[in-house]
């Protein structure tokens, strides 16, 4: 039996095992996690897929874990100074998870959809701050930043297409430039593997009251090409179309990926990868009224499913598509060189009958068939949206010692363009008749619609990020020290096409972080660190009361903490942190206008101050368990507004925790047979700044039953049946509401049925 399945046989194991594979004779044990102490490695890992069914044990990533595409070395996340969390490939797969943000449900500090359902994105929240979708430019797949946009040019990604999955806390200003305070969560897509291997699977899926069901069928082939192995290749699908959570919306994905990998000398590779997915049918995404879903109206609720748009005016239509070189030459043990590129082009369109303010209390006598507390004005939209970009990135690594003390050094620089175009159209608002029942939606048509638009927003707008980086990472016996900086340059050029006007906002920042970590010999790692990060604020200057270009937003944090590994099984940490995010925008107090709107000044300030717990465990009897506790205090510390300081910061929720339970049957008339679930508590949180939006708290419950039917019978090895469901009891819930007229609803009850091959 191979040392790497002894241990563990998971995720885990499989970045130790590239980890023992390249170390050089001359580098000592660690006796007590098993790894090499130098650290003098090819660079980050390329992580491959899992092996059989049979070999699969648990599913968590531990602190011998890897996170090269997003910390660019290969360190194992207990010698960072940086909190990380790694989703693996087999957890994704375990919980057969829908989306990105459903795949980060059981991470600590993350908060799922903050922003309700919608298939258009993957949003997700770290540590109270924006770290994908529309909430912030934090995009990122393979350590590559995906281009910017606006609201129509935004991308988003099947979990089938993915490896792992990076969860990188606090700021990331030194490795990545501009980015947000929070985190930064990072998407691994599949690579070539030497190993021969492959999965198909058939499921389907059911929402809510089980009444609108979707199909998928897809498929993974990996392996090598050339009897030598020095050519390997890899081809990832996926096909799925039929019903979503919300009535009358269908939806379709089809995705491909291959890929390349060629070994032209025994430590350096290029890889060549291209992804296409296409999406179609309708959004999922719709503005909700807090009367009849934060608020009861005469008692009743809207339901989670319910359609509050026009079904024939829902269309959601995009094309992605990327191109990725990503090469690493290894001159020697002490040099290596890597250069990732990546091209990207996204095109959008999108039409949507959405709210125009909340739930009527009175009925004007114009408004045929109105009820009070049950009629809803609404506004009918189309955007366009395209955007390509390139992104960059040039690294080299060294090893070299000053006495007692080895140095793992990275310096770099990369580069990041995008162009893109954000178009919105206004539908006449005499063609857009109210819906008069919210309990009880019944279309009211839109004829007309698409030979009445009016041009709303234009902008045409191009981003140029450059920087240059450099990191020391210092080993002195069981003493790992990281200090880091960066410079940045930033410029956004944009045109507003309706009214000719062009703005340009520079932007320039040095961000540095510095951080340590001490291995004792008992498993415990005690660790701190500071680190920064900016954003540029791009936004039209006459927005701003004096006119001139706003500032970007800085933030920095404060953390220390301490993790606990046990053997190759048991992983802990548990830290507190402080960040403070700065030149934040907030309307102007005298209420001056700056054409249609009230001016902004940039004077605001926000302080999140929080306790943070994860847990992964292996435990003998064969489960594997997962555990998350969140304790946020994110508060307004400086406003234009007085009455809003010391107010809690929107969208951070007091309390987050998470259970969850993985057990395997290996012995017995049950060999084979897998059970388990979870538990997810998110806690109160506001919607606005003025905390009048108070967002309820929630619970939600998650199980699954997994049958290995090759693990019972060796004859039909690779064989595998699976049911799994989330939000068991169909909880009906408030994700946020930002304003009466846009509130959210969470994913409801999702029954999810497969049959997997795996080879």
């Amino acid at each position: 039996m191979s040392f790497s399945r002894l241990i563990c046989g998971t995720a885990s194991c499989l970045a130790l095992s590239a980890q023992i594979a390249s170390a050089t004779p001359s580098d000592p044990q660690d006796k007590r996690t098993g790894k090499t102490t130098s650290g003098q490695t090819a660079g980050p890992a390329q992580p491959e897929a899992t092996g059989s069914p049979a070999e699969i044990i648990t599913v968590t990533a531990t602190g011998l874990s890897q996170a090269g595409a997003s910390t660019k070395t290969r360190t194992p996340i207990i010698e960072s100074p940086q909190t990380i969390s790694i989703v693996s490939r087999d957890e994704i797969e375990l919980r057969s998870s829908p989306t990105i943000a459903d795949a980060l449900a059981y991470t600590a500090g993350v908060q799922a959809e903050p922003q309700g359902i919608d298939n258009r994105v993957d949003e997700v929240s770290v540590r109270g701050f924006g770290a994908g979708g529309f909430s912030s430019n934090n995009n990122f797949v393979d350590g590559l930043r995906l281009p910017t946009g606006g609201q129509w040019t935004r991308t988003s990604f099947d979990p089938f297409a993915l490896q792992q999955i990076d969860i990188l806390k606090g700021p990331s200003g030194a490795l990545y430039g501009q980015t947000a305070p929070g985190g930064v969560v990072n998407l691994v897509t599949k690579r070539p593997t030497e190993k021969s291997e492959g999965e198909f699977f058939l499921q389907s899926s059911g929402y809510t009251n089980l009444e609108n069901w979707q199909g998928q069928a897809s498929g993974d082939v990996s392996g090598k090409l050339t009897h030598s192995g020095s050519l390997t290749g890899r081809m990832v699908a996926l096909a799925k179309y039929g019903g979503t959570q919300v009535n009358d919306v269908t939806a379709g994905r089809y995705y491909v990926s291959p890929s390349l990998t060629w070994k032209f000398a025994p430590h350096s590779t290029w890889t060549l990868l291209a992804q296409y997915q296409r999406d179609v049918g309708g959004s999922t995404f719709q503005f909700l009224p807090a009367t009849g879903t934060l608020y009861a109206s005469k008692g009743r609720h809207i339901a989670n499913d319910a359609n509050i748009g026009e079904p024939d005016w829902n269309t959601f239509d995009r094309n992605q598509a990327l191109f990725g070189s990503f090469l690493e030459h290894r001159f020697n043990r002490f040099l290596t060189v890597r250069n990732n590129v990546r091209y990207t082009y996204l095109d959008t369109l999108y039409r949507s009958t959405v709210l125009s303010g909340d739930t009527l209390a009175k009925c004007a006598s114009t408004v045929a068939g109105c009820v009070a507390g049950e009629t809803v004005n609404r506004r009918a939209v189309e955007g366009r949206g395209r955007s390509q970009g390139v992104a960059m990135d040039t690294q080299v690594e060294g090893h070299v010692r000053t006495g007692p003390v080895r140095h793992l050094i990275l310096a770099g620089t990369d580069y990041f363009y995008t162009d893109w175009n954000h178009d919105r159209d206004l539908v006449s608002a005499t063609l857009v008749k109210p819906l008069l029942n919210i309990f009880d939606p019944v279309s009211r048509g839109s004829a007309g619609y698409e030979s009445n638009l009016s041009p709303q927003v234009y902008t045409s707008t191009v981003s140029r990020q450059n920087g240059i980086y450099f990191q020391d990472q210092l080993k002195f016996e069981r003493l790992r020290i990281t200090i880091g900086g960066r410079q940045d340059w930033a410029n956004d050029n944009t045109y507003n096409i309706l009214n000719r006007k062009r703005y340009i906002t520079p932007s320039q920042a040095f961000t540095w972080r510095a951080g340590g970590v001490y291995l004792f010999d008992n498993g415990l790692a005690p660790y701190f660190s500071y680190a920064q990060s900016f954003q540029p604020t791009v936004s039209d200057p006459s927005t701003a009361k004096n006119g001139l270009p706003f500032k970007p937003t800085t933030g920095d944090q404060y953390e220390a903490g301490i993790r606990y590994q046990y053997g190759k099984s048991i992983y802990v940490t548990f830290g507190g942190y402080q960040i403070t995010q700065k030149n934040m925008t907030t309307p102007d107090p005298d209420g001056e206008t700056c054409g249609t709107a009230t001016c902004l000044i940039q004077t605001g300030k926000g302080r999140v101050r929080g306790l943070e717990l994860e847990g992964r465990a292996t435990l003998p009897w064969d489960m594997a368990v997962i555990f998350t506790g969140t304790r946020s205090d994110a508060r307004i510390r400086q406003s234009n507004t007085a009455g809003q300081i010391g107010n809690y910061l929107p969208q951070a929720p007091k309390w987050m925790a998470s259970l969850f339970i993985d057990q395997r049957i290996r012995y017995g008339a049950l060999r084979g047979l897998g059970v388990g679930g979870g538990v997810r508590y998110t806690g109160t949180s506001y919607g606005d700044t003025a905390n009048k939006l108070a967002i309820p708290d929630y619970t939600l419950f998650d199980t699954f039953l997994r049958y290995d039917v090759g693990d019972a019978h060796p004859a039909y090895k690779g064989l595998m049946l699976s049911l799994n469901m989330r939000n068991v009891a169909n909880k009906r819930f408030v994700a946020t509401c930002t304003a009466v007229a846009a509130c959210y609803y969470g994913q409801g009850r999702n029954l999810t049925a497969r049959l997997e091959y795996r080879w």
